[in-house]
């Protein structure tokens, strides 16, 4: 897999703050390059940072720029979608010494026999110890908490979850066991891909009106409950669990307890001015 584009310069990873950053989610173990650090880092990162697309959905846009992604994710205390998430993860890393790629990929999940969908996800390539895993912070609250390893049918088990490499040729798909059944998580190949490439992708996800981030709002978070890890998500006003065996809990919110929920169970820190928006949005 080539890496040899992707550059200090070109990803602008010297402007990440890592002290800032690991104190953002909770950090304070071993951060030397190794598989156990790797994974240790992306199930704290997800537990801390949720998935949401509030910026969207009250029509301020997403900005890629890793400063941007740095004040809203680690100062502000916010959530972001997929390309924020792993862009910040993947400069975290790499300030680390990791070695990495950045890869855009099709969403399978839920889509009809053959159907095919542009590339509107990334995921992260992390070679270490000579291994190469599928690391992905930013998938929401059904992806694999921790990475992966690229290793065609081996089975991966994550707190209760399964998660499953499946080789087509070329193309490499990421599967989980929903209920019984393997399904298609995402699926990419490796293409090397540059910044602007990743800017397009946003646009596409942020804009597009037929996007599932533009149609509604759309937020998840993972949490240690006291019989293990919850997966919740929030979808329009509908909130609900996500379990091995399919959805359950779930249940319609009014404005304000939209707001609660988004503030105290996904935890979002909301300003004055998003409280205000979103009970406007009703």
């Amino acid at each position: 897999m080539a890496t040899a584009a992707e550059t200090a310069s070109e990803w602008d990873i010297e402007k990440i703050d890592v002290p800032a950053y690991l104190e953002r989610i909770g950090y304070t173990g071993p951060i030397e390059p190794t598989v156990e650090t790797l994974s240790a880092l992306q199930r704290a990162h997800i537990l801390a940072i949720p998935f949401e697309n509030l910026d969207i959905i009250l029509g301020r846009g997403i900005q890629l720029e890793l400063e941007s992604i740095q004040d809203k994710l680690v100062t502000r205390g916010r959530g972001g979608y997929c390309h924020e998430h792993n862009l910040l993860f993947a400069a975290v890393l790499e300030r680390l010494g990791f070695s990495l790629t950045r890869l855009l990929c099709r969403v399978r999940l839920g889509n009809a026999p053959g159907q095919v969908q542009a590339r509107s996800h990334s995921v992260l390539i992390v070679d270490v110890d000579g291994q190469r895993y599928l690391s992905d912070a930013g998938y929401g609250c059904l992806g694999p908490l921790e990475p992966v390893p690229l290793i065609d049918g081996a089975v991966c088990k994550q707190d209760g979850w399964e998660y499953r490499i499946q080789q087509e040729g070329p193309i490499t798909a990421l599967q989980m066991l929903n209920n019984g059944t393997w399904v298609d998580s995402v699926a990419f190949d490796t293409t090397l891909f540059h910044p602007v490439d990743f800017t397009m992708a946003n646009f596409t996800s942020s804009n597009y009106p037929r996007s599932p981030l533009v149609v509604a709002l759309f937020t998840q978070t993972v949490m240690e409950g006291e019989d293990g890890i919850v997966r919740k998500a929030l979808f329009g006003k509908n909130i609900q669990d996500f379990t091995t065996n399919g959805i359950a809990n779930q249940h319609a919110l009014s404005p304000a307890e939209l707001v609660v929920e988004l503030r105290d169970t996904m935890g979002i820190r909301l300003t004055e001015e998003d409280i205000k928006q979103i009970e406007e949005r009703g």
